[in-house]
């Protein structure tokens, strides 16, 4: 059975500290959840595998408790806690979470004033004044919850790709295990690619389709059966989608998973196509017109075969032209991973990814990467660590040293830079020209109106230094939408000032989307197709740009990031010369940073874990699964300048004394604070965590437990 991956694992924590906040549960106990689910999420490899190998007990922060829950989960996709809070807080509260803007504390408030359970109750509550009577809420709080409910249920019903992907492939690799089967695939809007998905679509080729659909009745991710039978079952999953089963005969295997594949419009203009050739085409597979069978096509190349047409790709069946386009032999030859040349949107331990450059770089280099571009974030995005002006000089500098030990990859400085709310962009446009690329953003102030918001993101294009406009829509699939923005003058302004577009390839974001990319491909603007990897696992994944890529026409051609990186130069170049501000376009001076030891060494790597360095829970993550806290995050500490004193030792503070005020009944106040801090937020504090776990190697227990029992005790 193919495994629970670790930010599903992360999301069952996720959703424990949700349910124990609604129901009221300690608030420690809620924060060793969640931390446990950013561990979890941030583990370098597979918690099974390390839970195999003896491993996963001796992660710092993981202790006994988290590592029989992970057991409970890997087994049955769920544990005894959660199980039992599951029980306690009804599926009307929960489905309450999924609302933007909602969280467990205002759950739990609006429930235990109101008593309302549903989301129907609480619509009706917000729209009667209720809610607006309630201490803290008022009407801003209002239209947020009844612009949320909107839009959800909108969505509702949906996931996203890869939360479908990863459903689909444990259904797969679970049948696919038994001798009845010859072929399976999924099929549906996940074969196609498309971003939200509904309905999950499992098809298995088998003569002898019993033992195929009792076990898919069976299986852990299967909540509710709907429809029993042995060549069709339908069921509900834990996700809350509906999976079907189709059991085909193998002779017709190619003709059904075209049929099932879709989309309906591009099977309705198959069948219209086939009825002008005086044939019938169905999930059975060719037919005269009066339904002789002519060809079962237990290929899927065969129905295209019978009807005179290349095999067109699943990614470009809806019915957009490409019936035609096949037929006049003018299918686009779609954009393929092998095309990729570079990444030019990633994020290290200077913010909030989990890499550091150095091991971004390698990892690169072991994919075969020509060049990457490092933009880790901007000052304005406080929770995730941005850069202020003085350490994005620094990490140029860092960046220039780096890359000159590789003769295999061009390592180029960057930054994600934020769109501030006027346009202005958050960084001295004379620093970030001295950058060999740049991405402009929008991460706040999101709610602004279409006009606005349009001026805006034209305004970051028209400063000059922008090579490219970030997940541009701000969507989310299946989770949020796109906030209001004319894309057709933004692609205006893009294409005068040479701006490329992104398709942001993590899988929380797929933003530009599919048909936002074949407007790119029709105006003349290039896309980029990045993986926004937050760690060096991210890297090599660009699927799910890939998918709205090629959905969207998308050739080679109108990839930036499929070009050398001298073309991606020469563009900037004339940009800064052609728009740039004459007083730094020409020669720069470059802001000046005293030279030091290389800190990205393995020494480095150890500092910036001491430091608490890596995912901050940033709520536009493009990879994390897990929602923002509701608690104020920790405040993010400033990496180690080079060749500072705090680069080689850590602050002094006398462990012992620690360790015996540790000790001492009661705890003091400041130290409870400091105690408490640590364990709510996993801020940064060395010292502490050390002495917690000296304490524990006494008494067999972990530092987190130690913590734990200490603020248990009585004043």
């Amino acid at each position: 059975m193919a495994r629970l991956e670790n930010s599903e694992i992360a999301a069952l924590f996720g959703e424990m500290a949700d349910l124990l906040q609604i129901d009221g549960g300690d608030r420690h106990r809620i924060a060793a959840f969640r931390r446990a689910a950013r561990i979890i999420e941030g583990l370098p490899r597979p918690a099974e595998e390390l839970l195999s190998r003896g491993e996963l007990d001796s992660v710092r922060g993981i202790g006994s408790g988290t590592v029989h829950r992970v057991k409970q989960m890997l087994r049955r996709h769920s544990c005894d806690d959660l199980d039992q809070l599951r029980r306690k807080v009804g599926p009307g509260l929960r489905e309450m979470l999924k609302i933007k803007g909602i969280g467990p504390t205002t759950v739990r408030n609006i429930h235990n004033r109101l008593g309302i359970e549903t989301i129907d109750q609480l619509e009706y509550a917000a729209q009667a004044g209720a809610i607006e009577a309630m201490p803290r809420m008022g009407t801003a709080m209002v239209h947020k919850i009844l612009a949320g409910v909107e839009a959800y249920r909108k969505r509702r019903g949906k996931v996203p790709l890869i939360e479908a992907q990863r459903v689909g492939r444990r259904i797969i690799a679970s049948l696919a295990s038994l001798p009845e089967v010859a072929r399976i695939e999924l099929a549906g809007s996940v074969r196609r690619g498309k971003a939200a998905i509904g309905d999950l679509d499992v098809l298995v080729a088998s003569s002898d389709p019993g033992p195929v659909s009792s076990r898919f009745q069976s299986l852990p991710d299967v909540e509710e059966v709907l429809l029993r039978g042995d060549t069709r079952c339908s069921v509900r999953l834990r996700n809350q989608q509906q999976a079907d089963l189709r059991v085909l005969p193998p002779q017709s295997f190619g003709a059904g998973l075209h049929y099932f594949t879709g989309s309906k419009l591009h099977n309705i203009e198959l069948r219209l196509r086939a009825g002008r050739m005086g044939l019938k085409v169905s999930d059975k597979g060719v037919f005269t017109r009066d339904e002789q069978l002519i060809d079962p096509c237990p290929e899927e190349a065969d129905v295209f075969r019978h009807l005179a047409l290349p095999w067109i790709p699943p990614e470009l069946r809806e019915n957009q032209g490409e019936v035609e386009a096949a037929d006049r032999k003018r299918l686009p030859k779609l954009i393929e991973a092998g095309d990729l040349l570079g990444d030019l949107h990633m994020h290290t331990t200077d913010s909030d990814g989990a890499g550091t450059l150095r091991e971004m770089s390698e990892r690169a280099r072991e994919l075969g990467h020509r060049y990457i571009a490092i933009t880790d974030h901007s000052k304005a995005l406080r929770i995730a660590n941005g850069l202020d002006e003085p350490r994005l000089a620094a990490q140029l500098q860092r960046i220039r040293r780096l890359d000159a030990q590789f003769d295999d990859l061009q390592l180029r400085s960057g930054i994600e830079v934020d769109i501030l709310a006027n346009g202005d962009l958050d960084l001295d446009p004379a620093l970030l020209a001295q950058l060999d690329w740049v991405v402009a953003s929008v991460h706040r102030w999101t709610e602004q109106d279409e006009a606005t918001m349009t001026k805006r993101v034209i305004r970051a294009i028209h400063s000059g230094v922008v090579d490219c406009i970030g997940h541009p829509t701000g969507r989310r699939p299946g989770k949020r939408d796109a906030y209001p923005l004319d894309l057709e003058a933004v692609l205006a302004a893009a294409r005068d000032h040479d701006v490329a577009l992104e398709c942001n390839g993590g899988p929380n974001r797929m933003d530009l989307g599919d048909v936002d990319c074949r407007r790119c491909r029709e105006r003349g603007v290039a896309v980029a197709l990045n993986t926004d990897a937050h760690a060096p696992r991210h890297l090599g994944r660009p699927e799910f740009a890939l998918a709205m890529a090629r959905r969207g026409w998308l050739e080679r051609e109108h990839v930036l990031n499929a070009q050398p990186w001298e073309v991606i130069a020469a563009r900037r170049a004339r940009r800064l010369r052609d728009h740039g501000d004459p007083q730094w376009r020409a020669v720069p001076i470059l802001v000046q940073v005293p030279a030091g030891p290389d800190t990205d060494t393995d020494a480095a790597v150890e500092l910036d874990q001491d430091r608490g360095g890596g995912p901050t829970g940033s709520e536009d993550h493009a990879w994390i699964d897990l929602e923002p806290l509701e608690f104020p995050p920790a405040v993010a500490q400033a990496p180690v300048e080079e060749g500072s004193a705090a680069a080689v030792a850590e602050p002094v503070e006398d462990r012992d004394a620690l360790r015996a005020a540790l000790t001492q009944a009661p705890l003091g106040a400041e130290l409870r604070e400091r105690l408490s801090a640590w364990l709510m937020s996993a801020a940064a504090d060395p010292t502490l965590e050390r002495a917690l776990t000296e304490l524990g190697e006494e008494r067999g227990e972990n530092p987190l437990q130690v913590g734990f029992d200490l603020l248990s005790k009585p004043l």
